[in-house]
């Protein structure tokens, strides 16, 4: 019975780390290196106006994620502004997803921020978070994130 304990401990340990090691290395504020050379980088949190993360494209582009301020029930609103140097290329802008409306007894209850994924450029995997204080944060995954880089230092 102990060797049956002692060698389930062993799995549990050994499979919850890989877990754990997994959702480090995959989640990230960066820098974060992907295989096509771009490379991306996000702030701690930003509020609205403020550019949340960058990333470096490896033909020499760069793209700045800024986030737009939310109205009543209404979702987030990123903006992308691509550059090449200092010359502005092109810009467009995509929703957060947010929870659908309820109804009660009370009335109507707005649904609220919902965790959003984007794929940039076909490459670059971005997650949009926020923090129990309203803030919002960036993480990118399916990279290689930089040493001492994880999503636990959110």
């Amino acid at each position: 019975m102990l060797r049956f304990t002692l060698g389930l401990l062993f799995f549990i340990i050994t499979v919850s780390g890989g877990f754990a090691a997994k959702a480090l290395a995959d989640g990230s504020p960066g820098p974060v290196s992907y295989s096509n050379g771009d490379v991306a980088t996000a702030e701690k949190e930003c509020d609205a106006g403020d550019v949340c993360a960058t990333i470096n494209k490896s033909n020499g582009e760069q793209i700045k994620v800024l986030i737009g301020a939310s109205g009543h029930c209404n979702p987030y609103v990123m903006t992308f502004m691509r550059y090449q140097k200092d010359q502005l290329l092109g810009v467009w802008a995509t929703p957060t997803d947010r929870n659908p409306d309820t109804s009660g007894m009370m009335g109507a209850k707005c649904g609220g921020f919902r965790n959003t994924h984007m794929t940039i450029d076909s490459a670059i995997d971005m997650g949009i978070f926020q923090n129990t204080d309203g803030k919002v944060f960036v993480l990118f995954f399916g990279g290689t994130p930089a040493p001492g880089t994880n999503a636990a230092a959110q």
